[in-house]
């Protein structure tokens, strides 16, 4: 009788995420904070989550948010070793707590959906390290949940944008690594048109991942559909609405100038250049670099940008084709003076970094024409 008691009293002391949103007080934090994070007010935000932890030190939303702060502001993580050990440490115990509300009651959707982020951002942080035994280890465990999830979108709107994620990555990630083909038949079937439309419903419903939602939409437009025009509108709505988050002005600027949109990029690549990140910094000169080559036919100023790119480091999650675009500039600068021998060099080294659908033909492309 008394572990009956000690178990009830357990589980009605560990609110869900759907009842901290029926709390005014922990909803006005919530929506405060990402407002906060995604502007890039970093004190405020971190003061919201800290206020949110100390109302709730047991609900692992506030420490999940903890995490989303410190990607952002340590961004990349990789630069900062302290602070990926205490964004490592948030995630592992946003898992913790969630994994214990989902064994009390697998029913609990909100359980789920901090297990299913928690292991989500574990699984990318030891990808983009290379650490690959790790992220699939994380990311097996979190296909059990996920499977919940896909079931359940009408009922937590939450799970959209990972079921969305899943769908559209379903499809379109054995299309392009084929020796992962064999192994999919393990995983339940998906659909890219269901994927892109559960984007759209979580951009709609969602409070925790609809600027991440918003995000990844113009992402998947811009990486694997190929067009990078129809990620516009999503772009257009987050930078209007955080002016100051480098990453989603970096979306911008690349977008803009993949659409061919040079005048309207410029603003979003002043302010690539005036954060002061050397990572920023030097996409800011691909995109000028491939103005200069494509519009204004300045072929000596759109090599000195390229160039200066190429001092400049890349991150793996979102400047790294941006610096394979660098490279196949040069190649085809080179090509116009003659170089054939480099161009093909500089060409294929792209190679080794080019991710996007247009990107990787374009290269193709370079290293056909320049190989005869």
């Amino acid at each position: 009788m008394r572990k009956l008691l000690v178990g009830i009293f357990l589980l009605t002391s560990l609110p869900s995420f759907s009842q901290l949103l029926q709390d005014a007080q922990a909803k006005a934090l919530i929506t405060q904070g990402l407002d906060h994070l995604y502007a890039y007010s970093f004190k405020e935000s971190m003061d919201d989550f800290n206020a949110l932890k100390a109302k709730y030190p047991k609900n692992p939303a506030g420490y999940l948010l903890s995490a989303m702060q410190f990607e952002k502001q340590y961004f990349p993580l990789k630069d900062h070793p302290a602070q990926s050990r205490a964004y490592l440490a948030f995630l592992e115990l946003t898992y913790q707590l969630a994994f214990e509300a989902y064994e009390r009651n697998p029913n609990d959707h909100e359980a789920v959906f901090f297990c299913i982020s928690s292991l989500g951002f574990l699984a990318a942080y030891e990808n983009d390290y290379q650490n690959y035994v790790k992220a699939v280890n994380h990311t097996r465990k979190a296909y059990s949940h996920l499977k919940i999830g896909l079931r359940n979108t009408e009922r937590q709107p939450e799970f959209l944008y990972s079921a969305g994620l899943y769908n559209y990555y379903r499809i379109v990630y054995p299309e392009l690594h084929a020796v992962i083909r064999p192994f999919m038949v393990f995983f339940e079937d998906g659909s890219k048109r269901l994927g892109i439309s559960q984007l759209e419903a979580a951009i709609k419903k969602s409070v925790f991942v609809k600027n991440e939602s918003t995000f990844y939409l113009a992402y998947v437009y811009n990486k694997y559909e190929g067009t990078p025009s129809k990620g516009l509108p999503y772009s257009e709505l987050l930078v209007n609405k955080y002016p100051e988050n480098h990453l989603f002005n970096l979306q911008r600027a690349e977008l803009l100038t993949l659409a061919g949109q040079y005048d309207a990029a410029d603003a979003f690549i002043q302010k690539l250049e005036k954060s002061k990140s050397p990572y920023m910094t030097g996409a800011a000169h691909v995109f000028r670099g491939m103005r200069e080559e494509f519009e204004r036919k300045r072929f000596a100023i759109a090599e000195a940008h390229y160039g200066k790119a190429m001092q400049h480091p890349w991150e793996e999650r979102f400047t790294k084709d941006i610096h394979g675009l660098a490279l196949m500039g040069i190649a085809r600068l080179e090509n116009r003076k003659g170089n054939k021998v480099k161009a093909l060099n500089w060409a294929k080294k792209a190679a080794e970094f080019v991710e996007y659908k247009n990107s990787i033909e374009e290269q193709k492309r370079l290293v056909n024409a320049y190989g005869k």
